[in-house]
């Protein structure tokens, strides 16, 4: 049987899984930055080496590629920083948890960000999973981005 802590006990626990979550989530938008800027820092040389060197395609196609990675892993900085609101969200209704996940699975779906058949109840955790998921990709865009440029580098010298 449960005893009159244990709901008590659970709520915190839950909130406290929450706002760690939460936490480890800001340095997506460490990782966002460092997207922004190495996109930024693609467009430029893949334009100044289109205009002023000559048979720079190499150079060119390499600065196009890692500034599509980025816009890429800007979107994912995006889509976490909207989870991790929402995240923040459900950390503060902790009392009324599956209330809350039923509003706003109906208000994603009603703003077309979820699919209708996703609408089966999703826990915490698998929503968790997700942003997870979301955040390796931006990591791994990232990483793309770097190997990209590098060889952008490395084709400019050459």
């Amino acid at each position: 049987m449960l005893n009159h802590d244990e709901p008590k006990k659970f709520t915190t626990d839950c909130q406290t899984s929450l706002v760690t979550f939460c936490s480890l989530l800001t340095i997506s938008l460490s990782t966002g930055l460092l997207l922004l800027i190495f996109t930024i820092t693609a467009l430029c040389f893949g334009l100044i080496s289109n205009w002023m060197i000559n048979d720079a395609l190499p150079l060119t196609l390499f600065c196009f590629a890692a500034f599509i990675m980025g816009l890429i892993g800007i979107y994912y900085t995006l889509r976490i920083q909207f989870d991790k609101q929402l995240f923040n969200y459900l950390s503060t209704r902790n009392k009324q948890l599956s209330n809350t996940l039923i509003e706003l699975d109906n208000v994603l779906l009603t703003l077309h960000l979820i699919k209708s058949n996703q609408l089966i109840k999703r826990t915490i955790i698998e929503r968790q999973q997700g942003t997870l998921r979301l955040f390796r990709k931006q990591i791994t865009s990232l990483i793309i981005q770097i190997i990209l440029l590098i060889g952008a580098w490395f084709s400019g010298i050459i």
